[in-house]
């Protein structure tokens, strides 16, 4: 006869299996404890606090974030366009470096713009992307995503900051109300 919980051993036993790793396979498991329940610290699966969005849409909001997570945004836009003719490519390496950057600054961010800081930079993202396929569009009318365009044409496009700061400007002044962008 067991006394107690029943389950005890198979967990102690599966842990060691899978060197106490989570069973969703991305490491040590970051839920929430029964403290953070209690105390109303919500963490998402990744354990970081204030990013969880079931059931909330505040996070869909243009904030403040630094000039330097701008740049990185504008230099990923950049990127793609020179490498991958505008689409993101198939580079993990770049993908998982540009991401961590992002959510690596967004730990840093107060609890009320922690969740809507990385959806403005994606909507920066959209912003640049879109205001470059049409400048290469009005160089190149035949081009379509993907395919490669010509150094010089990009050169010309990101000689100077104009398209960052129009990008930069128009997210700002349309705010929450969403982008228009047609690409």
């Amino acid at each position: 006869m067991q006394i107690g919980n029943s389950n005890q051993g198979r967990w102690q036993f599966l842990s060691r299996m899978n060197a106490n790793k989570s069973f969703s396979g991305r490491g040590s498991f970051c839920g929430n404890t029964i403290d953070d329940l209690r105390s109303g610290h919500f963490k998402n699966s990744y354990g970081v606090e204030g990013m969880e969005i079931t059931g909330k849409t505040d996070w869909k909001r243009i904030v403040n974030v630094s000039d330097e997570m701008k740049r990185h945004v504008y230099e990923d836009v950049k990127k793609e366009f020179y490498k991958y003719g505008g689409m993101s490519g198939d580079n993990k390496a770049e993908t998982d470096a540009y991401y961590d950057k992002i959510h690596s600054y967004v730990k840093t961010l107060d609890l009320g713009t922690r969740r809507a800081a990385p959806w403005t930079l994606n909507r920066l993202h959209l912003e640049i992307a879109g205001r470059v396929t049409q400048a290469v569009k009005e160089r190149d009318p035949a081009w379509t995503a993907g395919k490669p365009v010509s150094r010089e044409v990009l050169d010309e496009i990101f000689a100077d900051d104009t398209i960052y700061q129009d990008s930069v400007d128009a997210l700002y002044s349309k705010g929450s109300k969403g982008l228009d962008i047609q690409i």
